[in-house]
């Protein structure tokens, strides 16, 4: 194909090309794509602290206190970095809850 990409009618005939009825539905795809592996990464991190703590992150909660294996900072930094981590894939299904309807 020749001419700009740059323009508005070269990247409709190529996103076209690739098999989307619009600009729309094209960029509607990628942002899905894009959070669901978002959504992987963070549900890898919870996972991982899952494992680290053998419990969820309610229950490392209730019981931060009891547990000894792990220095008083570094629970801290794991309780920060956990919670974030839920907290942003709970952020991210909502956008993606949003971008199916």
């Amino acid at each position: 194909m020749t001419g700009s990409a740059n323009t508005p009618e070269t990247l409709t005939q190529l996103i076209r090309g690739l098999g989307y009825l619009s600009v729309i539905d094209f960029a509607r795809e990628q942002a899905k794509s894009i959070i669901q592996q978002k959504i992987a990464y963070y549900k890898s991190r919870t996972d991982f602290f899952e494992q680290k703590y053998g419990i969820s992150f309610d229950v490392f909660c209730q019981d931060f206190e009891q547990i000894k294996q792990h220095t008083i900072l570094e629970k801290e930094d794991d309780s920060i970095a956990w919670e974030s981590s839920i907290d942003v894939v709970i952020a991210y299904q909502k956008d993606l809850l949003a971008l199916n309807q």
